[in-house]
């Protein structure tokens, strides 16, 4: 059965990569007021000679380092925070595409469908419980097939069988008949509902 669902961009699960990629932002500005707090106790005592525009000036050491930085290397600063975004955006897509993949085939499950196998990409997360729900399938698939079956042999065997007792006791024959057939073909309705593997 072809997949009715293909993921197309990396915004696969917007609420859950937006929490992470918003996480790993602040967890980089964090980061950075954090060595900037550590380098300016540091530095306090210390001062710094500056040329700027033909001026020579004199500062302590955090403040002067903490406004050049702002002034003349703020595009360095967004291109790191917007380089961050990207990083962390294609590290999410690497849990949410399968998580998504895992949602929807549950909900194939659900609707009765095991027929489909789980494929992951190459660097995606979660092999190991894609593997294990695809077990899960085969070993599903493996036993309705069997039951299938055996209420094929069950349909058979009572309508041979009917055509026998019907001649000795017919009346009480075709009842325990009829309820054994309504109990088959009630068993098969159900089984009918999954579709599974190799289905003819």
């Amino acid at each position: 059965m072809k997949r009715t669902w293909r993921r197309r961009n990396y915004f696969i699960k917007k609420e859950l990569q937006g929490k992470y990629i918003f996480s790993f932002f602040i967890f980089m500005i964090g980061g950075s007021i954090v060595f900037t707090l550590i380098f300016s106790l540091l530095s306090a005592n210390t001062l710094t000679v500056i040329y700027d525009n033909y001026n020579l000036r004199i500062g302590k050491t955090p403040l002067i380092l903490l406004k050049e930085i702002l002034s003349a290397h703020w595009i360095f600063i967004a291109t790191a925070g917007i380089l961050i975004v990207v990083i962390s955006m294609f590290l999410t897509h690497r849990f949410a595409g399968p998580l998504f993949r895992f949602e929807k085939s549950v909900e194939e499950m659900v609707k009765g469908n095991f027929n489909f196998q789980i494929r992951l990409r190459e660097k995606d997360e979660g092999k190991e419980l894609a593997e294990l729900m695809n077990r899960l399938i085969v070993v599903f698939s493996s036993n309705v097939k069997e039951m299938r079956h055996l209420t094929d042999e069950i349909e058979s065997r009572l309508t041979i069988v009917s055509g026998k007792i019907r001649q000795i006791q017919p009346e009480e024959a075709a009842i325990e008949l009829d309820e054994a057939s309504v109990l088959a073909k009630k068993l098969r309705a159900m089984l009918d509902f999954f579709k599974i593997k190799n289905d003819a």
